[in-house]
C-alpha cells in the first residue's frame, strides 16, 4: 500500500505492554457505607474484616472492586468496628453491579489501582515530590566517573485501547549524585578552609538533599554547627536516644564522623513544630555541580531509542519475574505480556518545498531544508523580498558583535531570496531602558519598515518595553539578546538565517510553501496561556489562514477570566477571521479546520462541552473540523530496523494504541537526531468536512512544514505553533492586548 495520501506501511513498536484477560475475568463493584461516615481510616477499618472478604480486593474510597461475589445471594454484608474513642462504626457492603465489558471507565479505574499495587510489589519507589514516576534503584546505571547514578523511572498508565488493555510505560531517568553532603563539605574545606562555614552555607542552604535510607527529599534551611550525632533527642515513645543509636537501631547504619554538624530542616505545617535534624553523612546531594553538568553534556548521555527499549525490557522483566506480581494478576484472571506491542504504521512521502523559481527536496530521515539556502539561487514563495528601510539599535558595548551579526544577515540575504539594503545603525551611549525608548521614538519617526533592537543579556524588562513600544507604533521589531542570541560565533550563520527569515515574515514575506490539494479552506490555530501578572486571567490566541496556500494569516489575542468570556472571545475572533477571509478572497471558506492545542487529555471533555458548543454557531453554512492537539504524550514509537531507532518524519499511527470511541491519530512530523521522539496526538471531536481520515492526516503533516521560525518540520501544525507563540508573548511579556495595526503579519515570531 503506497500513495501520496496513505504512505508506505511499516512495522513499528511502542512503549506499551498488553494485559490480556482470560475467559474467567469478571469485575464486580461494591459500595462501602460507614455509619457514622468517616474519611480517615476507612481502609484499616475494613481490613479488620478481611478474613470475610476475598484474598485480593481493591478499595477506592467508598468503592470496592473484586473478582468474585461476596455472598451467593448478593445480600449486603454488615460488619462492626470500634473507633479509638469506643464509638461503633457500622460497615455495610452492597453490590452495585457486575461491570460490563464496555464500561471502560470502571475497568480503567480498577486497573490503575491494581497497577499501583504491582509497582510497589516490584520494589519501585517514588523519590521526593515527583508523584508521577516510580524509580528503580536496583537497575541503576553506574556513572562513577561523574559521582552519579542514573535511576530508571517509569510513569505508567493503563486503559482499554482499540483491541485490548494496554499498559503505557513512560521512561525517565533521575540523575542521582552519589556523593554525600559530608563529602561535599570536606571538598569545600580543602578548597577554602579559612571561610569553611560561610562557603558551606552558600552551597547548601536552600538546596535539596535526599536521605540515603528512605529516599526522601528535604530543603536545607540551616546548619547547626553546635549539634552533632552524639547529641540526644526524645523519641516518639519518650526515650532519650543519640542520633548514633537511632540510625543503628532503625536502619542498621553506623556513623563514622561523630563531630559533623547537623542539617536543619524546617518541617511543613505549623510554625511551632520542632525542626528536623539530619546527619550530612546520610544525606546525598541532589543538585548537579557545574562540573558534573559540563561532563554530562560532553558525554551526551541522551535517552536514545536503544537505551529506552533496554530500560523498558528491564521493567518488563521485573514485572514478569516477580512471583508476587504474577500471583496478584492471576488472581484477577489477567496476564502481563512481556513484549513491547507491535503494530503497523504508515510513513507519508516527504513534501516538496516550493519556491517561486525552484523547489527543495529533503530526505525521510532529516526533514530539514536549511542547507538548501546556502547556494544563492533560492527565490521565496511570495511577499516581501526587499528591505530598503530598516534600522538597528544597540548599546556601545555590543557594537562589535552587532556589526558582525548584521554583516551575516546581509551575506545570507541573497541565498534566502532577499535583497537587503544596509540598515541605519544607531549606537547608544548606555543601555538604560529610557535611552532605548527615547531613541526608538525618534527612529520610528523616520518610518522604517522594521527595527532590530539589541538589548542586554537577561534584559527581560528591556525586551518587554521595546516590544510594547514598537507594537504601539505599529512597527514590527526584532528584539535580540546580545549574549544569548549573538554571542555564539560558531552559530552566527544559522542564527542569522533564522532571524532573517523571521524579520522577512514580519514584513509580509512567505519564504516557502507546500502543495495544498484543497481550495477554499481555512485553517485555524487556538491556544491559551496563563498571564504571569494577572493570575486570574488567561490569554486566548487565534491565528487563521487567509489564503489557499496557508502562508498568509490574521492573528488575534484576548484576555479571558471565565468560561463565558472564553467562548465569547473565541467566537468573536473566529468571526473576525471569517470576515477577513471573505474580504481577501471574495467568498467564505467552504471548510474550516480548527487545531486546538491542549496540555493533557483531561481537558477534552471540557472543550467539547463548552468551546465546541459555542463555536458551532460560527460555522452555520461552513463544513468544519475541530481537532484537539496534544504534544505532551507519554507514547514513544520505535522503528525496529536492526536496532531500535526513531521513526521517520511523516509516520502516522491510527490503530491498536488508539482509544475506543475516539477518532484520533498520532503523527511524528519532526526529525529527531538526539533522544527519542514522542508523536503528537490528534483527536477529532467534530468533523463535518467530508474528508477521509487519510486526507486529514496528510493535511496535518503538510501544515507542520509551514512554520517560518525554522526551515524544517515541527511537532504541530504551523497555525497551532503561531497561536502558542502569540499567547505566550502576551501572557509573559506584554500583559496587554496588542493593537490591530500588525494583525496581518507574524509580528510575534
Amino acid at each position: 500500500m503506497s500513495d501520496e495520501s496513505t504512505g508506505v506501511e511499516i512495522a513499528i513498536s511502542s512503549n506499551f505492554f498488553a494485559i490480556t484477560k482470560n475467559s474467567n475475568y469478571r469485575l464486580l463493584q461494591y459500595k462501602v457505607d460507614m455509619v457514622p461516615d468517616i474519611d480517615k481510616g476507612r481502609k484499616s477499618m475494613l481490613f479488620e474484616h478481611r478474613d470475610c472478604l476475598p484474598p485480593n480486593f481493591i478499595l477506592d474510597g467508598k468503592c470496592l472492586f473484586t473478582y468474585r461475589r461476596l455472598t451467593q445471594d448478593d445480600a449486603p454484608m454488615v460488619f462492626h468496628s470500634n473507633m479509638h474513642d469506643g464509638q461503633v462504626v457500622v460497615i455495610t457492603i452492597r453490590l452495585v453491579e457486575e461491570v460490563q465489558a464496555s464500561d471502560y471507565n470502571q475497568h480503567s479505574k480498577m486497573l490503575k489501582l491494581l497497577l499501583k499495587r504491582c509497582l510497589k510489589m516490584g520494589q519501585q519507589q517514588k523519590v521526593g515530590r515527583n508523584e508521577y514516576y516510580y524509580y528503580d534503584p536496583i537497575n541503576k546505571l553506574d556513572l562513577s566517573q561523574f559521582n552519579l547514578e542514573l535511576w530508571p523511572g517509569y510513569k505508567t498508565s493503563i486503559r482499554q485501547h482499540k483491541n485490548s488493555i494496554l499498559l503505557c510505560c513512560g521512561v525517565s531517568y533521575k540523575i542521582q549524585r552519589t556523593d554525600t553532603v559530608l563529602e561535599q563539605m570536606q571538598e569545600i574545606y580543602k578548597r577554602d578552609s579559612a571561610n569553611f562555614k560561610s562557603a558551606c552555607e552558600k552551597v547548601l542552604l536552600g538546596g535539596t538533599i535526599m536521605t540515603r535510607y528512605d529516599n526522601k527529599t528535604f530543603k536545607v534551611n540551616n546548619i547547626d554547627w553546635d549539634k552533632h550525632p552524639t547529641d540526644s533527642f526524645e523519641s516518639s515513645n519518650g526515650d532519650s536516644l543519640t542520633f548514633i543509636q537511632y540510625y543503628q537501631e532503625q536502619y542498621n547504619l553506623t556513623l563514622r564522623d561523630l563531630q559533623q554538624p547537623m542539617l536543619v530542616i524546617r518541617p511543613q505545617g505549623p510554625r511551632d513544630l520542632d525542626p528536623i535534624l539530619l546527619v550530612p553523612e546520610l544525606c546525598l546531594m541532589t543538585n548537579l555541580s557545574e562540573e558534573q553538568r559540563a561532563k554530562l553534556m560532553k558525554a551526551r548521555l541522551w535517552q536514545d531509542p536503544a537505551m529506552i527499549v533496554s530500560t523498558l525490557k528491564g521493567f518488563s522483566k521485573r514485572m514478569k519475574n516477580s512471583n508476587e506480581i504474577q500471583g496478584e494478576l492471576n488472581s484477577w484472571n489477567l496476564e502481563f505480556k512481556e513484549d513491547l506491542v507491535q503494530f503497523s504504521a504508515r510513513v507519508l512521502s516527504p513534501e516538496l518545498i516550493l519556491g517561486s523559481l525552484g523547489n527543495i527536496n529533503y530526505s525521510h530521515d532529516n526533514a530539514d531544508w536549511s542547507g538548501a539556502f546556502g547556494f544563492g539561487d533560492w527565490e521565496q514563495w511570495s511577499g516581501q523580498c526587499e528591505w530598503t528601510m530598516w534600522a538597528v539599535v544597540y548599546a556601545t558595548k555590543d557594537a562589535e558583535v552587532t556589526q558582525q551579526f548584521v554583516n551575516n544577515i546581509l551575506k545570507i540575504g541573497p541565498s534566502l531570496g532577499m535583497d537587503i539594503a544596509k540598515p541605519k545603525t544607531i549606537e547608544l551611549t548606555d543601555n538604560r531602558l529610557d535611552t532605548y525608548i527615547q531613541t526608538l521614538d525618534s527612529v520610528i519617526d523616520t518610518k522604517p519598515d522594521i527595527v532590530m533592537v539589541v538589548v542586554p543579556d537577561h534584559g527581560e524588562q528591556h525586551y518587554t518595553a521595546v516590544t510594547r513600544f514598537c507594537l504601539g507604533k505599529s512597527v514590527p521589531s526584532q528584539v535580540l539578546s546580545a549574549n544569548v542570541m549573538l554571542g555564539k560565533p560558531r552559530g552566527y550563520m544559522s542564527v542569522a538565517t533564522k532571524v532573517a527569515l523571521q524579520m522577512n515574515c514580519k514584513l509580509g514575506g512567505e519564504p516557502w510553501a507546500v502543495d495544498i490539494p484543497f481550495e477554499n479552506m481555512m485553517v485555524i490555530g487556538y491556544d491559551t496561556c496563563q498571564d504571569t501578572l494577572l493570575r486570574d486571567r488567561s490569554v486566548g490566541a487565534v491565528v487563521a489562514s487567509i489564503n489557499n496556500t496557508f502562508t498568509k494569516f490574521i492573528s488575534m489575542a484576548n484576555y479571558q477570566s471565565n468560561q463565558s468570556e472564553i467562548t465569547d472571545c473565541l467566537c468573536t475572533s473566529i468571526s473576525k477571521a471569517l470576515r477577513k477571509y471573505n474580504t481577501v478572497n471574495g467568498c467564505l471558506p467552504e471548510r474550516v479546520i480548527v487545531y486546538r492545542d491542549v496540555v493533557e487529555d483531561g481537558q477534552i471533555p471540557y472543550i467539547v462541552e463548552h468551546e465546541l458548543v459555542a463555536i458551532n454557531n460560527c460555522f452555520k453554512e461552513i463544513k468544519f473540523t475541530y481537532i484537539i492537539v496534544n504534544k505532551r504524550t507519554d507514547m514513544m514509537l520505535f522503528w525496529m530496523n536492526g536496532k531500535p531507532t526513531n521513526p521517520h518524519s511523516g509516520t502516522v499511527v491510527d490503530n491498536v494504541v488508539t482509544v475506543p470511541g475516539r477518532y484520533e491519530f498520532f503523527l511524528v512530523s519532526q526529525s529527531v537526531r538526539e533522544g527519542t521522539v514522542n508523536p503528537t496526538s490528534y483527536t477529532v471531536v467534530k468533523d463535518t468536512s467530508g474528508l477521509r481520515p487519510e486526507q486529514l492526516q496528510l493535511l496535518t503533516y503538510k501544515l507542520t512544514h509551514l512554520c517560518y521560525n525554522w526551515p524544517g518540520t515541527i511537532r504541530v501544525p504551523a497555525v497551532c505553533q503561531y497561536a502558542s507563540e502569540l499567547a505566550f508573548l502576551v501572557a509573559k511579556s506584554l500583559h496587554e492586548i496588542p493593537p490591530d495595526g500588525l494583525e496581518d503579519s507574524l509580528y510575534f515570531l
